[in-house]
């Protein structure tokens, strides 16, 4: 029988079978009602026995959107990005009908290193083994348009690529193939130099820089905001950026000059709201700009490449690409843009706000869900940054991780294959057109405030991030945001990553040498009297030969910068990242263990047996263990005595009492007297609210109490100040 099945069964055509399976459903669903909202919602509140509905079953994000437990079709039936397909309408589903069917993301991860020889060399290996777009970051040195004689020691070679002549060029992309891969800069401010040295290689190569795909990312205005000092004036800065917009929208269409980045404000704790609607009032302060200049709203749009961060909430993530395409194509068609200015180009970038030094591993699957947004979200191009970003700059085996996590999703996980993944999600849909309502709300705040400049200048930018940032901590702090390995489950037993790749002094010495001795055989003054006298639609050509005839990037800046005036900020955009508090702590810990031998100690006081304890007491070492603390495990103390005793052998300052409430209301006071006693100066703590028993515990020598509401970082830094160690 079992044989006759079988042949049975295989003899069913394949459309047959589905026939039959579409059947089958059909059957057993007339024998289920289609359950209402309103009776789903009943079902619910009797689970939740009394609890209020919307405290348990909804969630705020702390872009102020509150998420609902279920979405329905009914919810998203008159939305704009339910209804318009990919590659049409407002973009939201993709600016490309094809998706990456057409064309998969560019691969484009860093090599963040500042000797043009290991750049190149980790280059080579990262293309050869799955990147598909050069991404050369610039130092602050190259950025700033100075050689490395003229700039500050930690301005060379640090975190990015050092060049100051076409030979430095050369040898950080020796044996690159540019033909075929697009190149993309982080030039800061450099952009007119770095073009310059850019064109001259790709002569020298045999190219046509009419053919260079990539981009500058010429990025004023991120500058200023996170560094909060311009070489020249923004306005000057701008200058020079429409010479390159309207020199590649006609000479080179697939170079784009201009970038515009949310990083500053994503690194400076910002939401996606907060994030959309600075990308956005600075788009529409770069359009203007451009305008200004004669470049037209088409040509301006088409010349600017856009860098989002990706945080770690999936689906919030997933949508903020979605609203930034639907909210830029809606500036741009405000403004006189046609449809294809209308499309965004967004470079993704995992971010460093929730990344962490304490367990540093983990940020391997932080990494692989914000890589899983931006893919989802339609980004055109990822980096993701490797895990030991925070720290220490990457080895082989940091980047290897990094970029096959990429490699992954588009060999194995097959998301090339999909056109839109998130299409039809009603939730995704939902939340796309709440963000999008709150980021352009935002926004117009911004805008109404004079802009994103204005806003920063006069601080009140600033302030709006900080309330963002310090609302974060403070979930952080309470633990009703987790951030594994630093407020939950910490490991106290872990070891530190050990120092990596280094920018080497000789090679800095090397640099500064060489470029003063380049720019001494190079008369500056004569250069600089034959750009003046050049037309103004040859001097990028002009600065383009200054390089191939032997010209540093000091030189050829100094030809459109010699009247330089600095543009400050006052408060700069910080540098922040979420994990900062704690880890303080645990460093100042580790400090103590080092001086004393042993890491800060708590004696756990456990009443009775395993199973009356195990559960706070393992409560009360995580909780500390977030701080740096060692927890000392006593056995179930049933007799004062006993617990008195074990507690001086300990040599602990600091008893925290766990067990259950009936034990706390019988054995508490009296175990508490006798401990003060024994130990005046000591702290004694019990895990669990003590509510009405309180006044009766403190009266015994209770100093404090912890359960899940209590702020984990402020008790724990309270107590390793009392201890001395911070």
């Amino acid at each position: 029988m079992r044989g006759k099945a079988r042949f049975t069964l295989s003899g069913l055509s394949p459309n047959r079978f589905q026939d039959m399976s579409t059947e089958m459903n059909q059957d057993l669903l007339k024998d289920f009602k289609q359950a209402t909202y309103e009776e789903w919602r009943q079902a619910a509140e009797a689970l939740l026995k009394g609890a209020p509905f919307e405290k348990r079953m909804l969630t705020k994000t702390p872009e102020g959107i509150v998420l609902q437990p279920i979405y329905r079709k009914e919810d998203v039936e008159e939305l704009a990005t339910s209804r318009s397909a990919p590659g049409e309408g407002n973009f939201a589903r993709g600016s490309d009908a094809s998706g990456y069917l057409g064309k998969a993301w560019e691969i484009a991860q860093e090599q963040p290193y500042g000797d043009p020889q290991v750049f190149n060399e980790a280059l080579l290996k990262d293309l050869d083994a799955g990147q598909s777009a050069v991404n050369a970051l610039l130092d602050v040195a190259t950025q700033l348009g100075l050689d490395p004689d003229q700039a500050d020691d930690a301005q060379v070679g640090e975190c990015g690529l050092s060049l100051a002549t076409l030979d430095d060029l050369k040898v950080a992309f020796g044996k690159v193939k540019a033909d075929y891969l697009p190149v993309y800069f982080q030039t800061g401010c450099a952009g007119l130099a770095t073009q310059a040295l850019f064109a001259a290689w790709l002569k020298g190569e045999g190219l046509d820089f009419r053919d260079a795909k990539g981009g500058l990312n010429m990025d004023p205005y991120g500058v200023l905001a996170a560094r909060g000092k311009l070489p020249v004036s923004l306005e000057a800065l701008l200058d020079e950026l429409a010479q390159l917009v309207k020199y590649n929208a006609q000479n080179a269409p697939g170079f784009a000059a201009a970038g515009i980045s949310g990083i500053p404000y994503h690194g400076a704790g910002a939401s996606a709201t907060e994030e959309l609607a600075s990308v956005l009032s600075t788009g529409v302060a770069y359009l203007r700009a451009m305008d200004d200049r004669g470049v037209s709203i088409d040509e301006a749009a088409s010349q600017v490449r856009f860098t989002l961060s990706i945080g770690g909430n999936i689906f919030m993530e997933i949508a903020k690409f979605k609203v930034a395409r639907m909210l830029w194509a809606k500036v741009v068609k405000e403004l006189g843009g046609g449809p294809e200015a209308q499309k965004m180009k967004i470079h993704a970038r995992t971010g460093m706000a929730n990344k962490t030094q304490l367990d540093p591993y983990v940020n391997m699957l932080r990494t692989t869900t914000e890589a899983f947004s931006a893919v989802v979200g339609g980004a055109s191009s990822i980096c993701v940054g490797c895990f030991d970003e925070t720290m220490r700059l990457p080895d082989d085996f940091s980047r290897r991780i990094a970029r096959n996590l990429q490699v992954i999703l588009q060999e194995e996980c097959e998301l090339t294959h999909v056109i839109d993944p998130a299409g039809g999600s009603w939730y995704i849909d939902s939340l796309t057109d709440e963000l999008a309502k709150m980021a352009w709300s935002a926004f117009q705040q911004l805008e109404g405030s004079g802009g994103i400049v204005a806003s920063l200048k006069s601080g009140k930018w600033q302030e709006t991030l900080a309330a963002t940032r310090a609302n974060r901590e403070a979930m952080l702090g309470q633990r009703r945001a987790s951030l594994i390995g630093t407020n939950q489950y910490p490991n106290l037993e872990e070891k530190p990553l050990q120092a990596g790749v280094v920018t080497a002094p000789a090679f800095k010495a090397k640099a500064r040498a060489a470029a003063k001795a380049r720019r001494d055989a190079n008369d500056c003054a004569a250069v600089r009297k034959d750009y003046e006298e050049a037309a103004a639609e040859a001097k990028i050509g002009f600065l383009i030969e200054a390089v191939e005839k032997g010209a540093t990037v000091g030189c050829i800046t100094k030809l459109f910068r010699s009247d330089a005036v600095e543009e400050t900020l006052s408060a700069p955009l910080p540098s922040w990242r979420l994990a900062q508090c704690y880890e303080a702590l645990r460093a100042a810990a580790s400090k103590y263990q080092e001086k004393t031998g042993t890491a800060p100690q708590i004696f756990l006081a456990n009443l009775g047996p395993l199973k009356k304890h195990k559960i706070r007491a393992d409560f009360t070492r995580s909780f500390f263990a977030a701080g740096g603390f060692e927890c000392q495990y006593s056995a179930g103390i049933e007799d004062i005595d006993t617990g008195v005793k074990d507690f001086k052998k300990s040599g602990a300052r600091i008893a925290v009492i766990c067990g259950t409430d009936p034990d706390y209301v019988e054995k508490v006071p009296a175990l508490a007297a006798a401990l003060k006693d024994a130990a005046p100066d000591m702290k004694l703590l019990l895990a669990g609210f003590p509510g009405d028993n309180l006044a009766a515990f403190k009266e015994a020598g209770l100093d404090d109490y912890i359960f899940v509401k209590s702020n984990n970082y402020e008790v724990n830094k309270a107590y390793l100040e009392w201890l001395g160690v911070l």
